[in-house]
Parts: C-alpha cells; structure tokens; sequence
C-alpha cells in the first residue's frame, strides 16, 4: 500500500512537471505547439529536439538529453524546469 501511495505521488509529480514544461514552453514560443508534452505518458519523453539542438542543451546550458531528443521527464523539477524551459526555448528560437 505505501509503494502504491508513493508511486501515485511520482506519477502526480512528473505530470505536473510535463505541464509546466508545456505553460513555460508556450509562453515563450506561442506560436508552437507543445501539447505532445503532456500527452506523453511515462518518465521518459520525446522533445522533437535535433540532435544538433540537443548538442547545444548540453554545450551551451549543461542541459542532458539523449541525441534523439528523449528526456527523463521525471529528472524536471521546481528548481530547474524555469532554466530547462527557458533553455529549450533559446535554443528553438536559435536553431529555427
């Protein structure tokens, strides 16, 4: 029973953290789409980044992803997703 309790808890979170990965993202870039972020299910999700852009996330802001543009969904929290959004935001708006 506390293992399903805490296994709620880190579903509840790592939702709420793809959707505020989502408000931030469109705040900064409104005329994009970024409901796949929260129709994604998991700890682990597609960004839609490049390669190249994911290079930059890493060489630019120590930002982490696999080349594909996967993330671990569940590594966002409070106190990163701001510079993560803002991140990804910089390097769209860089690379588009």
């Amino acid at each position: 029973a506390q293992w399903e309790v805490e296994l709620q808890g880190m579903r509840e979170r790592i939702i709420e953290m793809r959707q505020l990965l989502e408000t931030k993202l469109n705040a900064e870039l409104p005329e994009r789409d970024f409901s796949y972020l929260v129709k994604q299910q998991g700890m682990f999700s597609y960004t839609g980044l490049t390669g190249e852009q994911v290079d930059i996330l890493k060489d630019k802001y120590g930002i982490y992803l696999v080349r594909s543009g996967r993330m671990c969904a569940a590594g966002l929290n409070h106190n990163n997703i701001v510079y993560v959004a803002q991140s990804f935001a910089e390097v769209l708006k860089a690379t588009a």
